[in-house]
């Protein structure tokens, strides 16, 4: 997810709180992350929109073909405290946590997905991003994927594990948190290959 420095506060020169983002207009054209208050403008290159579209097909596929209570979503939102909401570029949450969320009565869930992907672009700041990690497993993650289209690498991180990376035609695996899922690497950035007419 390419984060983009400038930031934009409200009108009133105060915080602005989950609630109140889930109240804002819609920005066409903009994505935006809360952090401390403050609205942080997530737009994206196509090249990270097509390797996170790309993720999530093949995690709602799988999902699907094996009948897991799960469900995979693109840019959901995610409360982490009043006033910071984090929005996964994909994510998979079991049906179980999902059914603590009540959406018609308004705001975001209050807790981390089971499963946080995130398309990383040049502009990430690793300070950020490791701040996003950690918020990410203390509102209950289980694992975050990290996906370099730059250096087509994966990498999977765990609370108090080491880092792994992934590369060219190895294999991911899902499990425990996807049981049975795998893929190679290079179908997660084969899309950046694809052109049209080819």
């Amino acid at each position: 997810m390419t984060t983009i420095t400038r930031k934009i506060t409200a009108t009133t020169g105060r915080k602005i709180t989950a609630a109140e983002f889930w109240a804002m207009p819609e920005d066409p054209g903009h994505r935006y992350e809360l952090v401390d208050g403050e609205l942080i403008d997530m737009d994206g290159a196509p090249r990270h929109g097509n390797v996170a579209a790309e993720i999530a097909w093949l995690f709602k596929a799988y999902v699907k073909n094996a009948a897991l209570p799960m469900e995979v979503g693109v840019s959901t939102g995610f409360q982490m405290t009043p006033y910071t909401l984090r929005f996964p570029d994909v994510h998979v949450t079991t049906w179980a946590r999902m059914a603590a969320y009540d959406e018609d009565a308004g705001g975001f869930p209050h807790f981390a997905p089971d499963v946080a992907i995130e398309v990383i672009s040049p502009g990430n700041r690793p300070a950020d991003l490791e701040r996003k990690i950690a918020e990410y497993f203390a509102n209950g993650t289980r694992v975050v994927w990290l996906a370099y289209p730059g250096e087509r690498i994966v990498t999977v991180r765990r609370p108090g594990m080491p880092e792994q990376v992934y590369a060219g035609d190895a294999m991911l695996y899902g499990a425990p948190e996807i049981p049975g899922f795998a893929c190679r690497v290079s179908e997660i950035f084969a899309v950046l290959d694809r052109r049209i007419g080819a």
